[in-house]
């Protein structure tokens, strides 16, 4: 995801649609966001995974393969 702050466009392909306390949240503590496969995964901070391992939301995720 790029931020259309920094340039980044403002098209389909690279907008994530959160609500209002998780997008502050992606802002505060330092979240990234990335697509796999078209589908946006989150990268938490170190200081919640020193690893850093991509999350997906299961809840609303789509199967990957149809």
């Amino acid at each position: 995801m790029w931020h259309w702050i920094d340039g980044g466009p403002t098209d389909l392909g690279n907008l994530v649609l959160l609500c209002v306390y998780h997008h502050h949240v992606m802002h505060a503590e330092e979240w990234r966001i990335v697509f796999e496969q078209g589908i946006p995964s989150f990268i938490p901070p170190r200081w919640i995974d020193v690893e850093q391992k991509p999350l997906r939301n299961i809840r609303v995720d789509y199967p990957l393969t149809l």
